[in-house]
């Protein structure tokens, strides 16, 4: 199911301006949902929680269905699993949280709950819509496993709706790994390998009615190559996966969607793998 129509919303409780919150407000007024807007206490101030209450009612008065669950954890993950845990929801809405010197030596938050959470996440830079601003979904095209080609799906389907819902162009783009990314499918003539690549790009996209014009294929590292094409494009969203790594495997190596958080400027959603 890809309707958005009970969204978590997890505030700022160091600011007024809330991003997240004012991004899934326009989602609710397209789709009807709900929001909850999960704030913590223990860090926010008490007259920004008055203000907060306060931009809820406002919100509430005009017809929109928005309740504020107060969270006293203090780990922000934690709060987020409880909720997720005590209700189903079909979105997490988020700014993303600037990167801090602890974050070069350990994962970060945001990297902790694209890993962990079992709904999508919207990470929201900017509240603003764009008509027409394209919305770009990045894949691998040639899956090496079931639960990327699953991945793949997944992405596509929700990209797709999104585009309709939203009336904005889809687009399509893939990253051949170069031959030192992956030397075990290295192939000897490396223009037929694009070729090929570039043909089940093209298959992928027909599949999901995106038009070949739409479809873009680059050789070299994803994280590097999806930021270059989301700015390219000026995409209004980029929507992508991730693939949740644990233990020492996830810390040294993170996956695409985390790399990618810190390098682009438009908004992202990442689908978890376990998305039907």
């Amino acid at each position: 199911m890809h309707e958005l129509k009970t969204l978590l919303v997890v505030l700022n409780p160091a600011t007024t301006e809330q991003t997240a919150l004012n991004k899934a407000v326009s989602i609710i007024r397209h789709t009807g949902g709900s929001i909850t807007a999960l704030l913590q206490t223990r860090t926010a101030e008490p007259e920004l929680l008055t203000r907060l209450q306060e931009q809820l009612k406002q919100l509430r008065q005009s017809g929109l269905s928005i309740t504020l669950r107060a969270s006293d954890e203090k780990d922000l993950l934690r709060a987020v699993l409880l909720s997720l845990h005590e209700q189903q929801y079909n979105l997490i809405v988020k700014a993303p949280q600037p990167s801090g010197v602890a974050d070069a030596l350990f994962t970060s938050k945001d990297s902790k709950l694209l890993r962990t959470s079992s709904v999508p996440v919207l990470m929201v830079r900017s509240a603003q819509q764009t008509e027409g601003a394209p919305i770009l979904a990045a894949v691998e095209a040639q899956p090496a496993d079931q639960e990327h080609l699953h991945l793949n799906n997944c992405i596509l389907k929700r990209a797709r709706w999104i585009a309709g819902m939203f009336r904005q162009p889809l687009h399509l783009f893939s990253a051949l790994p170069s031959p030192m990314q992956d030397p075990i499918h290295h192939h000897n003539n490396p223009q037929q390998q694009l070729q090929d690549y570039t043909e089940a790009c093209l298959a992928l996209a027909g599949r999901y009615d995106i038009p070949a014009n739409q479809v873009h294929v680059a050789s070299g590292p994803a994280e590097l190559l999806i930021p270059d094409q989301c700015k390219a494009l000026d995409a209004q969203l980029l929507v992508l996966g991730t693939v949740a790594r644990t233990g020492l495997r996830g810390a040294l190596l993170g996956n695409t969607a985390e790399q990618i958080l810190e390098r682009v400027d438009t908004n992202i959603l990442v689908i978890p793998p376990t998305q039907d």
